[in-house]
């Protein structure tokens, strides 16, 4: 289920010009209570209902909780009295005064401004503001009635017929609408969107058009948005197949984008013989124009001068080819309206995917590919001979030609071993020797070749590696078709979409067992990226020495070669190492198992790069990642700020960076909200929701835009939904946990997430394509380089509600009354507050036993099997067990208000409630234990090192400490309050449960101890500067029989030539910042609060 819209901010609104200048000034300048005086004597004075709700208005933006609700106080009388307020003005205050309180809009401000619609049906400007403030707060009920009334009183006014339209869609999609009247509300958009565009139909092709049709190219995009979200494809199919319906008819009149819309459609549905059809017919049209314009050039004598010209020059001449492009110009005669526009999409890369695709999934498809082929070949011959062939065209076209070639019948075998390359090989190798230089060569070398088998590939493999370079061909060209190569060869060794590797031939890479026992689950064919490295590790060497022609070269070059090859060679060097990432979870150290030798090589081999030119955004990725998981925050923070990731980039890009921070370097968190890493996050989004969405979506309406508002609509929607949102609001209250030890506001304060629960599906909309690795479904890849690199799991829905979930018992059991609620019948008003946080326990252990896949009645056993799995796959060890002690916590505290506060205890209940202390106990216990784990194999001289790797597990950990401290301390409230509560209830009734948690507290506290003592000795361990910086170079360039012996040549291969790439004392420099990066993160987690 999608989760439910964010409300948007405050309306903007203005008093009545008649307004005293005194209220006037006080209301712009927020001088509330003030407002509110003068409104108030204003109003004694005049008896107008005016200044009620002016003084309403001013009092609700004040702290005071019943002013504060004045407002929602004050229209509930009203609906339930029937009142209707027939001045608008006087209405927009009592909207605003409703604002801080959580009100549904279409239940009580909604309803009042129907009302004074149906009062009022003539009045055009209040029921315009009317219609406004409804679709800006989202109340599409109400909009939909004051459209429908609005559209029934203006039948001159077409824009309330499109607006009447518009609001009943999205009614229809809504959920405020019933499920029983969705079925109505559907066929009433429906047949009024049919209606209007019938009337276009019937009028088209006349001298006269009727007001109330579909003419403009807005509406008609609302007509095919209706449609396709209304009616089935074999309906939509069968009217589009219509003359009149058809997307050509959109064309011939210049409506592009429901051209597009409908094709796309066309497309999506997999009506691939339509889209053929389509295509080929504005290519056969435009070939007719081009030819037309080609006669007509070739007969104008200036334009043949200047041709010859032209033709005569030896070298390109910039003037006479602009000349001869005007010559040319002016020869051809003007085209129709029509002509225009099939001649502005015919070379549109939409319409070359499409009729690829369309003529790849016909039955003959290799007839169908070769005519579609001639086709191209004649519109770009008529293009050239009319001049109007761009070089953006014939790029498109060599593309589109590829494709072709490449999409016919597979090479026999033994046609392949009898030598000679055949035609779809040596057409993409062709089109890699003349694009090695465009960044999406190999990504678009991958789309063409897979449909190849997987010897095909491998003779398309050992093609590009023999790409011959001539003696004139320039170093950077030498040095760009090998990175080129050996990430083609990268993609090939780590897919599974073959029985052999694609890359090598050699047997399946399936999975491999390691030292320890592990399963390395799809890690592709070791030996592929060994020779990988290697060879990336020889052509840097190789660039190298000649660096400064190279670089001479790169500021007029996409491609970077030590930036690439430093790239692909580190990705295999990480992946060899076995780094866990995301997939290797059940444990608390992000390089447990890992080969730290290979890892640090391969983060030296990055950083060297970095400093020795400019990077591409992958290298900045990579590094970043690698960084984190060591622990250097601060050394991947100064990489990652090089993106300047903000506004529309941190949702997308964010969280690659921001994805459990606070539990690996809280002192991002602790100095001030500057600092504050994800603080721009819920800025982002919070400014999205309250303004930047409403006032587009406002000022789509304002011209006529409807496409625009439905767009906005669902780009509200993809944002409510987003996993970034929501882990950005948790991390931030993690965060604040480890400044303060609390939080200051509850969950229900925060309207990014206080609306959601656990039925509602969100979405990881990060975009993991700035690893440079091509992320294409078809190549089923083995371990992405995304999910490999990442501190634990990728975001998913089920770890964040349960982030969601934990945060809710913190806020439960944190919540203290305030000081000036004193209630007159204490005992009867805690027994209501029991029961309430009983109910809420319920529900909080009712959602997370469903997220976590615990016994529940609800849902079926493979269902609970399903969610287990997912809860397991989602979360990283420690994260983890804190959830499985904020169940513990709330299965406690449910347990002890239920049977020793809201009735009275038994020996039962009382050794029930002992026994969940005691689980509550052994979870602590062991996620203290799994925190201070480090793998059995490495030497003791490395456990520092992997101390800044388990700074998650130390995070995780303190969260359970503060949880398990706020929640004694609410039991213990709770006791003494039902002691005092009531005076009948004997003394040593509850005399039982402090012994128990005490226990609790003894526990955190002896955990908290523990945290103190790893904080204290990894700063010891950083004290000897020259030590550290001695160790970090020995680890990384000396085979020191710390690590494992296994892949022991090939290590001490990568240890000697980074040895050669690293210049003298770089390595001791970046030693020197790594240990300074460690410092810095420790300053931090000394800081770190407990209470």
């Amino acid at each position: 289920m999608k989760p439910p819209l964010i409300p948007p901010g405050k309306r903007p609104i203005s008093l009545k010009h008649s307004t005293p200048n005194n209220i006037q000034s006080a209301f712009a300048e927020e001088q509330w209570v003030t407002a509110a005086n003068l409104a108030k004597q204003r109003y004694r004075a005049t008896k107008d209902s005016y200044y009620l709700a002016l003084e309403v208005a001013a009092k609700s933006q004040s702290d005071n909780v019943a002013d504060r609700n004045g407002g929602k106080v004050a229209v509930e009388a009203m609906i339930k009295d029937n009142v209707t307020l027939t001045d608008i003005d006087t209405l927009d205050l009592y909207e605003m005064a409703c604002h801080r309180p959580d009100v549904k809009y279409s239940e009580t401000v909604g309803i009042l401004r129907a009302r004074l619609v149906k009062a009022l049906p003539r009045d055009q400007s209040s029921g315009t503001r009317c219609f406004d403030a409804c679709v800006w707060n989202g109340d599409w009920k109400n909009a939909q009635q004051i459209g429908a009334s609005l559209n029934t009183t203006f039948l001159n006014d077409r824009k309330f017929l499109f607006r009447y339209i518009l609001a009943t869609h999205q009614y229809s999609l809504s959920r405020d609408c019933p499920e029983g009247s969705k079925k109505l509300f559907t066929s009433l958009a429906k047949a009024q969107a049919d209606k209007a565009f019938d009337f276009r139909v019937m009028t088209h092709g006349s001298e006269y058009s009727l007001d109330r049709a579909a003419n403009t190219e807005c509406e008609a995009q609302l007509w095919l948005g209706i449609r396709i979200a209304h009616c089935s494809p074999k309906e939509n199919l069968a009217l589009f197949r219509k003359p009149e319906y058809s997307p050509l008819a959109f064309l011939d009149i210049g409506q592009l984008e429901p051209f597009w819309a409908s094709f796309t459609y066309l497309i999506k549905q997999q009506a691939w013989g339509d889209a053929l059809r389509i295509g080929k017919t504005i290519w056969t049209e435009a070939i007719r124009i081009s030819q037309a314009e080609a006669l007509a050039v070739e007969k104008d004598k200036e334009a043949i001068r200047l041709q010859k010209l032209v033709d005569n020059e030896a070298e390109p001449n910039p003037r006479l080819q602009h000349e001869l492009a005007h010559a040319q110009g002016m020869a051809r005669p003007a085209r129709s309206y029509k002509d225009h526009n099939y001649m502005q999409v015919c070379c549109e890369y939409n319409l070359f995917i499409a009729l690829y695709d369309a003529a790849r999934f016909q039955s003959d498809c290799k007839r169908e590919l070769k005519q579609a082929g001639h086709l191209a070949d004649r519109l770009v011959k008529a293009l050239t001979r009319a001049g109007t062939m761009q070089p953006i065209y014939r790029k498109m076209y060599e593309m589109f030609k590829l494709g072709v070639t490449a999409g016919r019948d597979s090479v026999p075998s033994p046609q392949l071993a009898s030598g000679g390359l055949p035609s779809r090989i040596s057409s993409v190798v062709d089109y890699i020797s003349k694009s090695y230089d465009d960044g999406q060569c190999v990504h678009n070398a991958m789309v063409f070749t897979q449909q190849f088998t997987a010897l095909e590939n491998i003779v398309f493999l050992d093609a590009v590696c023999n790409i011959p370079i001539k003696d004139g061909d320039d170093a950077h060209r030498r040095y760009a078709l090998t990175c080129v190569h050996l990430r083609l060869r990268y993609f090939m060794a780590t897919t599974r979409r073959y029985d052999i590797c694609a890359s090598c031939g050699g047997a399946s890479c399936g999975d491999e067992l390691t030292d320890n026992g592990y399963v390395l689950k799809g890690s592709g064919c070791i030996s592929c990226l060994k020779s990988i490295a290697a060879s990336a590790l020889e052509a840097y060497k190789s660039c190298m020495r000649e660096r400064d022609l190279v670089e001479s070269m790169l500021p007029t070059r996409t491609m970077n070669p030590f930036s690439d090859l430093a790239v692909i060679g580190s990705i295999c060097l990480v992946k060899i190492a076995r780094i866990r990432g995301g997939r290797f979870n059940r444990q608390t150290n992000s390089l447990f198992g890992t080969d730290t030798q290979l890892f640090l090589q391969a983060v030296l081999w990055l950083e060297t790069a970095a400093s020795t030119s400019k990077r591409c955004d992958a290298h900045t990725v990579l590094l970043t990642k690698l960084y984190l998981l060591m622990g250097c925050v601060s050394r991947a923070k100064t990489f990652w700020d090089g993106f300047d990731v903000k506004n529309a980039l941190i949702d997308s890009l964010g969280m690659t960076f921001a994805d459990r921070l606070s539990s690996i370097a809280p002192g991002y968190f602790i100095g001030s909200d500057h600092d504050n890493p994800v603080a721009p996050f819920v800025a982002h989004f919070a400014r999205a929701f309250k303004t930047t969405v409403p006032k587009r979506i406002m000022d789509s309406l304002d011209v006529g835009n409807y496409e625009g508002v439905q767009s906005m609509m669902e780009f509200s929607a993809k944002q409510a939904g987003s996993c970034s949102l929501v882990l950005a609001v948790i991390e931030e209250r993690r965060g604040q946990r480890m400044k303060t030890g609390k939080i200051e506001a509850s969950l229900d304060d925060q309207p990014l997430v206080r609306k959601l629960s656990i039925e509602h599906d969100l979405e990881d909309v990060t975009d993991y394509g700035v690893f440079s690795i091509p992320l294409l479904k078809e190549w089923q890849m083995t371990g992405p380089i995304h999910e490999v690199v990442n501190y634990g799991p990728l975001p998913t829905t089920t770890r964040a509600h349960l982030g969601l979930l934990a945060e809710r018992f913190l806020d439960f059991v944190c919540y203290v009354q305030p000081k000036e609620y004193k209630p007159t019948k204490s005992g009867q008003v805690t027994q209501i507050d029991w029961k309430h946080a009983l109910n809420t326990c319920n529900h909080l252990e009712q959602d997370m036993s469903a997220l976590l896949g615990l016994a529940d009645e609800r849902y079926s056993v493979e269902e609970q099997e399903r969610r287990g799995k997912e809860s397991t796959k989602s979360l990283t060890e420690s994260e983890y067990l804190y959830h499985q002690m904020i169940l513990k916590l709330a299965l406690t505290a449910q347990s002890v208000l239920e049977h020793a506060f809201v009735s009275t205890p038994t020996n039962g209940t009382r050794e029930h409630i002992r026994g969940q202390i005691a689980g509550v106990l052994r979870i602590l216990k062991r996620q203290t234990s799994d925190f201070l784990e480090v793998p059995s194999n490495m030497h003791s001289k490395l456990h520092g090192l992997h101390g800044f790797a388990s700074l998650h597990a130390m995070g995780m950990l303190h969260g359970t400490i503060i949880a398990v401290k706020h929640t004694t301390n609410y039991l213990t409230t709770a006791t003494e309050k039902a002691k005092n509560a009531d005076k009948t209830r004997p003394p040593a009734e509850l005399a039982w449960l402090t012994p128990e948690l005490k226990k609790l507290t003894a526990a955190a506290a002896e955990s908290e101890d523990t945290i103190k003592g790893r904080i204290k000795m990894l700063i010891q361990y950083l004290d000897n500067v020259d030590g550290w910086r001695d160790r970090l170079r020995h680890w990384t360039l000396t085979n020191s029989g710390y690590f494992r012996d296994r892949d022991l040549d090939f290590k001490q291969k990568v240890a000697d030539d980074l040895c050669e790439i690293v210049p003298d004392g770089h390595a001791e420099s970046w030693a020197d910042r790594v240990g300074e990066s460690w410092r810095e993160l420790m300053k931090g987690w000394a800081a770190v609060r407990f209470d």
